[in-house]
């Protein structure tokens, strides 16, 4: 005998009161008006454009050239390969402030209509 359908009909799922995550919200919209704040400030600093051009972009090509290089070799050699192409998503996605900035906007949008909903 199947005792599974006896006890799931007798369970009740429905919450007695609501849970209340405004608090919480709050606190995440505050963190990531921050965030976007500093990615939006670092971004247009004089000091992140000399670091991106001379340290950040050269990294960047370096990898491009060393997964081209590897692409020719044979037989190819596919963890490296794919670590490579990890190694350039990464780089692209961290040093672009304004990618960035973009993605914490959009939670923050999403917070926001959250907040409103309620």
């Amino acid at each position: 005998m199947n005792n599974s359908f006896i006890a799931i009909e007798n369970v009740k799922l429905d919450l007695e009161t609501p849970v209340d995550n405004t608090v919480q919200y709050r606190e995440r919209e505050t963190d990531l008006m921050a965030i976007v704040d500093a990615f939006e400030e670092i971004g247009k600093s004089r000091a992140w454009s000399v670091l991106k051009d001379k340290i950040f972009d050269g990294v960047l090509i370096s990898l491009e050239r060393r997964l081209k290089t590897e692409i020719k070799k044979k037989p190819l050699n596919g963890p490296l390969i794919h670590s490579l192409n990890g190694q350039i998503e990464w780089a692209e996605k961290y040093t672009n402030f304004d990618t960035l900035a973009s993605i914490y906007k959009l939670e923050l949008s999403n917070i926001r209509k959250k907040l409103n909903a309620t």
